[in-house]
């Protein structure tokens, strides 16, 4: 027997007869089970059990928590163990609905045992896969304090691992947002330095007058308020890493001074005529192209080669959609958190639209939406009427599929239209009718028809 075929499995049904007919059938394959008539009893188990697999019925009457509630909570608890819906009812909808919030499969009763048999055999497959991608995303973080299993992330982490324990500069290459900063703690942590300190710096924050002082440190009266001395930041840095973040802003004189400093080992701090000794690693950041800098006259050529011992370059987001909803859900986690709010989910169809979205701010923009959903929702489960109602149509929007039959592309070109207005006028539905020219009840009809939840959320 298929290791696998141990796994715990909880049946969920209000229906005695079908528990001990499920039961019987998955204990004679080898699995164990549990088994729980409502939603209250099965959130119990599902918490304090190593539950690998859950076949929920859609429909529980005389349960408090009916089992799409259940299906969510299970899905905030943990949304890696695989939830199968098994139901007599719902339809279409019910399973269109159970998928969006996390289901990974439906099927309809009267059950095919052997189906049944076979779908639970390749979800737990799925879930083992998806268990140990997950170990692994945690082991990467543990390692480089980083989130991403793409291609592009996974040779960064080579190139970490490679230059790291070596004293070479690196030059890390990358659009605003993509995570420049981590990959340099990453390389200053996993070096002889790490105990040492890590100095990061922002050349394009500071005012061009006040850099050098910033960077080198100056005595006491050498400019009008220095009223004491100053200690600069390649002296803090000393024995370990300097962060030069956005360097491409630096001007031409501190790039100078910089390039001595990396040169000679010294630095010398405004008003002072003696150097001091340094022993410090250099690994700078920007998001311009500095060899068309370089060429435009804004950036030193021999500074450009110094530093550019070691290039890495970051992808944007949009080369690692993969990886967006394990950021998603980690600054969510963050942020639920750092606010004190119980723990949020994305339904799956919500996922899809983020994915789906051109993110030129990179990881910030999404960490910042994030933020956002944490401060204005206030359900647990966000689903894309959240995103809609937020960031409005034109930020989050689904894609209209082109290859649609002509009423399926009609209605969700109709039902995009409708929901734009409605956000617009603050779901009030006399106005929007309105401006629809229709009836208030033709209105409300048309939004059930097309599946239309109006949304008022507390901002």
């Amino acid at each position: 027997m298929n290791k696998q075929k141990k796994s715990l499995i909880l049946i969920v049904d209000d229906d005695q007869k079908t528990l001990d007919i499920v039961e019987d059938i998955l204990t004679k394959n080898s699995y164990k089970v549990l088994t729980a008539q409502n939603g209250e009893e099965a959130i119990q188990l599902f918490e304090t059990n190593p539950i690998e697999l859950v076949l929920l019925d859609y429909d529980l009457p005389g349960s408090a928590i009916q089992g799409i509630e259940t299906l969510e909570q299970m899905t905030l608890i943990n949304s890696l163990i695989p939830v199968l819906i098994i139901s007599g009812v719902g339809g279409v909808p019910g399973a269109v609905k159970s998928l969006q919030v996390g289901a990974v499969d439906y099927i309809e009763k009267p059950l095919n045992m052997y189906q049944l048999l076979a779908r639970i055999n390749e979800q737990l497959e799925k879930g083992s896969k998806l268990q140990a991608k997950e170990k692994a995303k945690n082991d990467l973080y543990d390692k480089y304090g980083m989130i991403g299993t793409a291609n592009g992330m996974l040779k960064i982490y080579e190139q970490i691992d490679q230059v790291a324990p070596t004293n070479a500069k690196v030059l890390i290459m990358g659009e605003s947002g993509v995570g420049k900063e981590l990959v340099a703690n990453a390389i200053h942590s996993l070096s002889h330095r790490g105990n040492e300190p890590f100095i990061k710096i922002n050349c394009a924050a500071i005012p061009s007058e006040l850099i050098e002082s910033e960077l080198f440190g100056h005595r006491k009266g050498i400019f009008t308020g220095a009223f004491t001395d100053k200690i600069g930041k390649f002296q803090i840095a000393d024995k370990g890493t300097i962060f030069l973040d956005e360097i491409g802003d630096m001007s031409l004189m501190t790039q100078a001074k910089v390039l001595r400093a990396i040169e000679g080992g010294d630095i010398t701090p405004l008003g002072e005529t003696k150097e001091i000794k340094i022993d410090v690693r250099v690994v700078a950041a920007t998001n311009k192209n500095l060899e068309k800098e370089v060429n435009l006259g804004k950036f030193r050529e021999d500074l450009y080669y110094r530093l550019n011992v070691v290039t890495i370059e970051v992808p944007p987001l949009d080369e690692r959609k993969d990886d967006l909803p394990y950021l998603a859900e980690y600054f969510l986690k963050t942020f639920c958190d750092q606010y004190n709010k119980k723990h949020k989910h994305i339904t799956n169809r919500a996922m899809e639209c983020l994915i789906n979205q051109d993110w030129k701010g990179n990881v910030r923009e999404l960490r910042n939406l994030m933020e956002k959903l944490v401060i204005f929702v206030t359900e647990e489960i966000i689903d894309l009427k959240h995103l809609k109602e937020i960031f409005g149509r034109q930020r989050m929007s689904e894609k209209l599929e082109l290859n649609l039959p002509l009423k399926q592309a009609r209605d969700q070109f109709e039902k995009e239209y409708i929901e734009t207005k409605l956000i617009a006028n603050g779901w009030q539905i006399g106005v929007t009718a309105d401006q629809l020219g229709m009836e208030r009840t033709n209105l409300y009809r048309k939004m059930k028809q097309l599946g239309i939840e109006q949304v008022k959320l507390n901002h």
